[in-house]
């Protein structure tokens, strides 16, 4: 989990896409709990969807959590919450990681296999 505290603009973006960039290496979700934040530019915003992105590319999430009412702002004007998960809670954010645990496969042998007539 990464909990931000304060303005998450140009002068912070790179510390937390570091941060975001060490917990993406692993194969479990990513918790950014946002209710110490103050502000966040594009920058910021930017930082969030690219480490969202690279997450969702290993099938693994990002979801943010808790994100205070100017915050809130600019991630529905940006549009974000219509493919990244936003929870008010860290307990809702349990919730959900819980569900998408129990949909997302272990192994490529665990994958369904289509039905259907047989290729030869």
């Amino acid at each position: 989990m990464v909990c931000v505290v304060g303005n998450l603009a140009a002068e912070a973006a790179p510390a937390f896409g570091k941060a975001l960039d060490h917990l993406s290496s692993g194969a479990r979700p990513v918790v950014v709990d946002l209710e110490g934040a103050t502000g966040m530019d594009k920058l910021g915003l930017s930082v969030l969807v690219q480490a969202f992105r690279r997450l969702r590319d290993h099938n693994c999430a990002l979801i943010v959590v808790a994100p205070p009412p100017a915050l809130r702002k600019v991630i529905d004007d940006s549009g974000v919450e219509d493919f990244m998960p936003i929870c008010r809670t860290l307990e809702e954010a349990a919730a959900l990681i819980t569900v998408l645990n129990r949909r997302v496969p272990k192994g490529r042998d665990s994958l369904p296999r289509p039905s259907g007539p047989e290729l030869s």
